[in-house]
């Protein structure tokens, strides 16, 4: 199913991903430890976005996986 990848996430789903990582990206974190700054940004997300750190950890995934998905070419924006 290659050919469908990016095609089940709408817009409103696309941008609640981008919402999700914009507050990954502004949270503080953990400089010292990359896995808890990871865990910490995800939890701050989950806080903001009122979702559990499983929901957040999700969004924030998909969004990464988007992006790689266009810089491969195998999405469009």
């Amino acid at each position: 199913m290659a050919e469908l990848r990016g095609e089940q996430a709408t817009r409103e789903i696309k941008a609640e991903w981008e919402r999700a990582y914009r507050f990954y990206k502004e949270a503080k974190g953990d400089p010292y430890d990359q896995k808890k700054d990871r865990t910490e940004r995800i939890a701050y997300v989950a806080l903001k976005m009122n979702l559990t750190k499983k929901q957040a950890k999700r969004r924030v995934k998909n969004y990464e996986a988007w992006q790689r998905n266009i810089t491969k070419g195998l999405v469009k924006a």
